[in-house]
């Protein structure tokens, strides 16, 4: 493969890379907004409203670590991706 067709793909790379991070960061956004008003409501209630703030608190955290862990897979793919690129260069 030629070097401008390597920096095609790499740009194609960089760019899908940078497009699914910013979707993922909208939809994690999306879903603790969404997630977050029924435990609104339900903090009204004086007599659960501890144990809904807890019960928030580890969707949360579930959110956000599920969330990670599909950032953290997504940037090893494009290391991968951009590995294979390096091997086509030197070929």
């Amino acid at each position: 493969m030629n070097r401008k067709t390597i920096g095609q793909l790499r740009g194609a790379q960089e760019l899908i890379e940078d497009a699914m991070l910013a979707g993922t960061d909208a939809a994690q956004r999306l879903q603790l907004s969404l997630t977050r008003q029924p435990y609104a409501v339900l903090e009204k209630i004086a007599p659960i409203s501890l144990p809904v703030r807890a019960v928030e608190q580890v969707q949360t955290a579930m959110t956000l670590s599920i969330y990670g862990t599909i950032r953290s897979a997504m940037r090893a793919t494009a290391a991968l991706a951009s590995s294979a690129l390096d091997l086509a260069e030197r070929t």
